[in-house]
């Protein structure tokens, strides 16, 4: 990773996807290849200690791998040999059952999966935390009003909490899609050269299943040429890369100065800091989440490009997926780990919000007023005759509610419900009920 990429990145998903891990990793399914082979009687139990014995004590450099593996194009390939010669140096026939009946693509898509998992169950923990924060927030702030926004611009008033509400709601399905999509996911692949594994005959299962136990992986048939689940749970987490993104920028919108309706937390001497200007506190937390939004798209658009392989194995698809998986997770940790710090530190500014909705002159409460007039016309002519009224209000900088009083006075007894922001409160709170629906927060 470039040293712009780690002051993005998340410190637990960078470990888990390192070279040393990924290293570790291919050496774990070796190790536990061996071990189950030799259960079932596929190799000799004594080849099976020697081999389980050389994985834990080989240490290779990933760096030398990396050189290496040029010339095959596969890491897998030295690192096998790098194994075969220290299992041949100990017991040289036990050498002959090194990586036996398996292929380069069977390590390197399990020891992918094995990196992915500590990424994946990281991500539903944090997903599960800042869910419950959000869904906190969007209670406590329930009863704030503030501006509803459409196309950048001021529109019917929604309150504080039905803006976070649906935040956490958005964030909560995207937990429940990931983890279904994790559970199918993560699982051991194992097909020998074409998907069939021939060497290991009818023990193919019994194999399987026990490097599958060893891993703590699931158990699955080949996957090597489809790559349907894997792409399932890239593409879910690239969805929530781009929902974090989405709840970055509102927050980043509303921070604005001119503004002043959330930060993403309070003030704190030190973060946000600009390197010219004193005053300024920039909102790095939506920096980091835009910034991972941004890379996503194009990251999952080339593995979708990618799984267009060809026959039993893939010519440069499956590895530029190896290549590209990595990318897309640290972008998804770099979103989860942004979105940790705003949904922990959220700041919602209920005055500033008040006094935004108030200075529009009313003018937000045009549609609800036009749906009054329209009790005593039709609805064309009602919003005709609104549009007329604020154009007055803009033009002579008054409120809308008195220039409709003074050209309908008979608007007069029911006029307050229209531009009442407890009226908007009491009407909105079913909708923030309904919307937080299995929606657990902290208390």
């Amino acid at each position: 990773m470039n040293l712009v990429g780690r002051s993005f990145a998340r410190d637990i998903f960078t470990q888990a996807l390192s070279a040393e891990a990924f290293v570790r990793a291919m050496l774990d399914f070796e190790r536990a290849l061996a071990s189950a082979q030799g259960d079932v009687g596929v190799i000799p139990q004594d080849a099976a200690r020697v081999i389980a014995k050389a994985c834990a004590d080989l240490s290779l450099s990933p760096e030398a791998l990396a050189s290496q593996g040029k010339r095959s194009g596969s890491l897998a390939v030295p690192l096998v040999k790098a194994l075969t010669e220290q299992v041949g140096r100990v017991d040289a026939p036990a050498a002959a059952f090194v990586h036996y009946g398996s292929t380069s693509q069977d390590v390197l898509d399990t020891a992918l999966i094995l990196c992915l998992k500590p990424c994946l169950t990281d991500a539903d923990r944090v997903l599960a935390t800042s869910v419950s924060r959000l869904a906190d927030h969007a209670r406590r702030h329930a009863g704030v009003p503030m501006l509803g926004r459409t196309l950048m611009q001021p529109a019917t008033p929604i309150t504080a909490g039905l803006k976070i509400a649906r935040w956490a709601a958005a964030l909560h399905r995207c937990r429940l899609r990931l983890a279904e999509a994790r559970e199918r996911a993560l699982c051991v692949q194992l097909g020998g050269a074409v998907g069939t594994l021939d060497a290991l005959g009818g023990k193919r299962t019994a194999v399987r299943n026990g490097l599958a136990m060893r891993l703590h992986l699931g158990d699955a048939p080949a996957w090597h040429d489809q790559r349907d689940e894997l792409l399932r749970v890239m593409a879910e987490l690239a969805i929530v890369t781009e929902t974090v993104g989405k709840i970055a920028r509102d927050v980043a919108l509303l921070s604005q100065a001119e503004v002043g309706e959330m930060l993403e937390s309070p003030p704190t001497k030190g973060v946000g800091g600009s390197s010219a200007m004193p005053h300024k506190r920039n909102p790095v937390a939506c920096l980091q989440a835009l910034t991972a939004a941004v890379r996503a798209p194009g990251l999952m658009a080339t593995l979708l490009s990618g799984s267009l392989g060809e026959h039993e194995r893939a010519l440069g698809g499956w590895q530029a997926e190896l290549v590209t998986i990595p990318e897309l997770v640290d972008a998804a940790g770099g979103a989860l780990d942004a979105l940790e710090r705003i949904a922990g530190g959220l700041v919602v500014n209920a005055e500033r919000m008040k006094a935004n909705l108030e200075s529009l002159q009313g003018l937000v409460f045009s549609e609800r007023l036009a749906r009054l007039v329209a009790r005593d016309t039709d609805r064309a002519s009602a919003l005709t005759l609104v549009d007329d009224w604020s154009a007055v209000a803009v033009r002579e900088h008054r409120h809308l509610r008195d220039v409709a009083v003074a050209a309908r006075p008979s608007l007069t007894a029911q006029i307050d419900d229209v531009f009442s922001l407890e009226a908007i409160v009491t009407e909105l709170a079913p909708i923030v009920d309904e919307t937080l629906t299995g929606i657990a927060g902290e208390g």
